[in-house]
Formats: structure tokens, sequence, C-alpha cells
């Protein structure tokens, strides 16, 4: 694959840069709060949405509404990078954190079933829609605006960043889940103890909003829209140079990283515990405890991928990673028996091989694409693999394991990781590539 030529973030200084980083990935933290806290209260929540004369039925219909976060979340890549790509990253984002903390105040102030009937389940519905738009349009564009911003050799570790808070987002919705929980009666935390969870979410998130519209936009995008401003409108090839589909490698590349990346994220990372307690019949405690263990020290090896990745290249990494997966997939699953320990043990092994991954495919995904179809090409391609291979893991793995072929499912989960191999193979090492008009 032909790589791209260079451009160097450099505006703004040392401070200003720190200051993008933390504003970003704050919001990013928040995204991912609240798309986690909507399915640790769903069961709570489910009867003041729907007909709360059929719990069952409420919760599923719950379940569904979440499920319509992950249908638009293609839609929301697609669309968000195109703004993001067209009107700049600081824009893109900012829209972003606004329909995420409107969705969060939404869903805290809501009215209940019992009060407007139907209508209550509509409004769940619209915020959902909104939040599955901005969600997917978010770990793009973010990470475009990441490696745009960093410094010179540290284009992997800036877009690792974006790793870290995603998991910061999943811990502080448990830690919040764990604290409601423990505090409040479940009686209260039907009535009215799970709207705190979503108020502090849009709160949090109107903050965010605030520090993202003070970002610096990068270099390479201002640099680009210089130049079209500047540069004669009829240049022939210009226009079809722009066309996403003409860089039709590097959605491929986007694509492949993220099926073995978002499979084995959302089966490590986000089910796993949930697994051990269904089919192993681990305590809750037990799994929680192992699982906020394992993602504490998942923030660490992410950052430390992302240092190695900017001094030996990308391709190594990617490649580790697919091997890693694709060996050890079996014996690191047979592990797990229901103890604290195994558990542990299997979860550190398994998020070790994913930060391989993490620490250096926002790099990839940003050095594949050049500055005027970078977050398009991005956000596109990542969520669309996310929404087919990520969201759908946790159902597979529970439904071929109810089935009696979990083994089947550790099959799948070694043909997402090979082909993420396979594209690590194929792909040029993008290390030196320069961020470029």
């Amino acid at each position: 694959m032909k790589t791209t030529v260079a451009t160097t973030t450099t505006g703004g200084g040392k401070g200003r840069r720190l200051r993008d980083l933390v504003a970003v990935n704050f919001g990013n933290t928040l995204e991912w709060y609240d798309w986690t806290i909507y399915s640790l209260f769903a069961p709570y929540f489910a009867v003041q949405f729907f007909n709360p004369d059929d719990a069952a039925s409420a919760l599923l219909a719950t379940l569904a509404v979440f499920a319509v976060g992950f249908i638009t979340r293609p839609l929301g890549g697609f669309l968000f990078g195109a703004y993001a790509d067209r009107a700049g990253r600081r824009k893109s984002l900012t829209v972003a954190m606004m329909l995420t903390a409107a969705g969060s105040l939404v869903i805290a102030l809501a009215p209940t079933y019992q009060s407007v009937g139907l209508f209550a389940s509509v409004i769940l519905l619209s915020a959902r829609l909104l939040q599955g738009l901005a969600h997917g349009g978010e770990m793009g564009t973010s990470v475009t605006y990441l490696v745009e911003r960093a410094p010179t050799g540290r284009r992997a570790l800036f877009g690792g960043t974006s790793w870290v808070s995603v998991v910061l987002g999943t811990i502080l919705a448990t830690l919040t889940s764990l604290l409601l929980t423990s505090s409040l009666g479940e009686g209260e935390l039907r009535s009215w103890g799970w709207r705190l969870a979503f108020g502090i979410g849009g709160v949090l998130g109107l903050y965010a909003l605030y520090l993202r519209r003070r970002l610096t936009e990068t270099d390479a995008f201002e640099e680009t829209l210089q130049a079209d401003r500047s540069a004669p409108t009829d240049i022939p090839g210009d226009a079809t140079n722009r066309r996403l589909l003409h860089h039709w490698r590097g959605i491929l590349v986007v694509f492949g990283l993220s099926v073995g990346g978002s499979v084995m994220f959302y089966t490590w990372l986000i089910f796993m515990p949930t697994y051990a307690q269904l089919h192993h019949g681990q305590a809750a405690s037990s799994a929680l405890t192992a699982s906020l263990i394992a993602q504490v020290f998942f923030l660490g090896a992410v950052l430390a991928a992302g240092w190695l990745g900017d001094r030996v290249g990308r391709k190594p990494m990617v490649i580790a990673f697919g091997v890693t997966f694709v060996a050890l997939t079996v014996p690191v699953n047979l592990m797990i028996d229901g103890s604290f320990g195994t558990l542990l043990t299997a979860m550190l092994i398994a998020l070790a091989a994913l930060a391989l991954l993490f620490g250096v495919n926002g790099a990839v995904w940003a050095e594949v694409f050049p500055t005027r179809v970078r977050a398009s090409g991005v956000a596109g391609p990542l969520s669309l693999a996310t929404a087919i291979f990520g969201g759908t893991a946790p159902y597979i793995n529970t439904a071929l394991t109810q089935a009696g072929h979990h083994d089947w499912f550790l099959y799948y989960l070694m043909v997402a990781a090979a082909i993420t191999l396979v594209t690590g193979l194929l792909m040029n090492e993008t290390r030196h590539a320069r961020l470029t008009r």
C-alpha cells in the first residue's frame, strides 16, 4: 500500500497539546460511560419506559433500544467523519459531545410510561438514536484528532490514549453502578435512583462540551483547508481524489484491524465477567473485581504498547496480536473455571495481547489516509466493523454456549484474529509515513 506524505502538528505548544489531549479523551470517556451505564441500569428503568405489567417484555424492549445504538453507529461514523473532513475535527467532536450530553439528560429527566404512555418509549428511543449517531462518529474522529495533534514520533502513543479513555469510561460506569446499588435499595433504584446515573453523565458531558469548544484545530486540517482555498477549482482529478472510495486499501486496513480488535474487546473487556457468572457460576462480586483489576492493567498495557509501537513499528505489533490470539484463544478460554484467580489470569493474558493492537491501531488508521478523507476513512469502516463483529460477539457467545457449542465461538474468535493477522502481514509499515494533505 502506498503510504502518505507528512505534516507535523505543532500548533499551540506542548502545554496546549496536552490540554487538547485531555479534553478529547475526557469527552470520549463520557461517551463510553453513557454507553455502558445504559446496559448496567436497564433492568431498573425498563418498566419506567415500557409496559410495567410485563417486566420481562419491558426489559427485552429496553435492550432492543440499546441494540438500536449499534445499528446507527455506522451511519454516525460516516456522517461525523464526513463533517470532520469538511468543517474540521474540533467542530465534529463538539457536536458529538453535545448530542451525547443531551441524550443522557433527556433520559435522566424523561417522563415515565405511567404518565405519558408510549410517548415515554419514543423519548427513550430518540435519545438513544442521537447517542448512537454521536458514538459512531466519536471514536474515529477523536483518534484522527489525537494522531494529527501528536508530536513527532508519538503518534501511536497519542492514538493509544483514546483506548485508555474508553476503558476509563467503562470503569467509571461500573464504579457508579456499584456505588448506587450499594447505597440505595432496589425500590429506590427502580423509582428514581437510575436517573442519577444518567444525570451524572449529562452534567459531566456539559463540562466536556465546554472543554471541546476550546480545542485547537489540527495543523493537518488547517493546512489542507488553506490549500483548498488557494488552489484553482478546475484541477483535473482534484474532486475525484477526494472521494473516499479511491482509498479503498486504507478502508480495508481499518476494517481488517477492527474485525479482530472489536471482537476481542467486547468478548474480553465487556462480556467475559458476565460469561463467567452465567456459565461457570462465579459470584458477581468476584467476577467484577477481577474485571476491574484487569481493566486497570489494560490501561498501562495500551500506553506501553503505544510507546513500543512508536519505536519498533506498527506491523510487528499487529502481527504479534494476531499470532497470540490464534495460538492462545482456546487454552486461555479453557482456563476459566469460575474462580477469581483463573478469570483474572485469563483476562490479563488476553488484554495484554489486545493491547498490542490497540497501542498502534489508531496511528495506522490515520496514517493510511490523506487529510481530506482521514476522519471519514477511519470513522466509517471502524464503526461498521464494530457493529457487525463487536456488538454481536456477546450474543453469539451466549447462543453457541447455550447450544453446547462454545468451541465454535472460540474458532470464530480465531478466524477474526486471523483476519487482523493477514491485514497486518499485507499492510505497509506506516510508522514513518507523514500526514499529508
